[in-house]
């Protein structure tokens, strides 16, 4: 049975690192909670210990950027951290889908990478009411961990014998890593060259 001050140190450690990811460390949220899904598989993390953590650091690093938007309105747009992110033309994309679909825009923007910080800071900014934000994003939360945790869970129960194959273990993770960086990078090229030929 696992000490009640080492849960609280991995709640503490495995939630700040989900928190950094989601606020734009360069491994993807997703990554990570697949990683724990795999580690789960593994018997080298408890169940609780993946999932916990995973939504805390969701919800609190979702919960700042809509904060931000509120508090400072269209300033945020502006911010040096979020300026590259919050596009012009991203902002009036999410201004529109908010305008349209109000907290729904919210739930569906947690399951949309390259979009979830623009829809957050606007919602924040364009007034959404927090209790409803919360609501949606703690919903939203629920299904993206779960779902990203049980794929991690399903590659190494099915693919891997995780106690007998670590080497094979770390080499599908950067695999998977690195495929998911690749797509990001690829689509904000294709985005970038799009805006410089509009």
């Amino acid at each position: 049975m696992m000490d009640v001050g080492m849960i609280v140190s991995h709640i503490g450690t495995v939630g700040g690192i989900f928190l950094a990811c989601a606020l734009g460390m360069p491994v993807p949220e997703e990554i990570t909670l697949l990683s724990a899904g795999v580690l789960v598989s593994a018997k080298q993390l408890p169940l609780c210990l993946a999932v916990i953590p995973g939504l805390a650091g969701i919800f609190m690093s979702d919960t700042i950027l809509f904060f931000l938007g509120r508090r400072l309105g269209p300033r945020v747009f502006r911010l040096p951290l979020l300026r590259s992110v919050l596009t012009a033309e991203r902002v009036r994309w999410a201004e529109s889908r908010i305008h349209r679909n109000g907290p729904l825009a919210c739930f569906v923007g947690r399951f949309l990478p390259g979009l979830r910080v623009v829809i957050f800071t606007t919602s924040g900014a364009l007034g959404i009411k927090p209790r409803v934000f919360l609501a949606v994003d703690a919903a939203a939360a629920v299904i993206v961990v779960s779902l990203w945790v049980a794929a991690g869970l399903w590659m190494g129960s099915n693919f891997i014998d995780a106690t007998r194959h670590a080497e094979e273990i770390k080499t599908v993770m950067i695999f998977v890593a690195v495929l998911i960086l690749v797509i990001n990078g690829s689509r904000r090229l294709l985005t970038r060259n799009g805006r410089e030929r509009s």
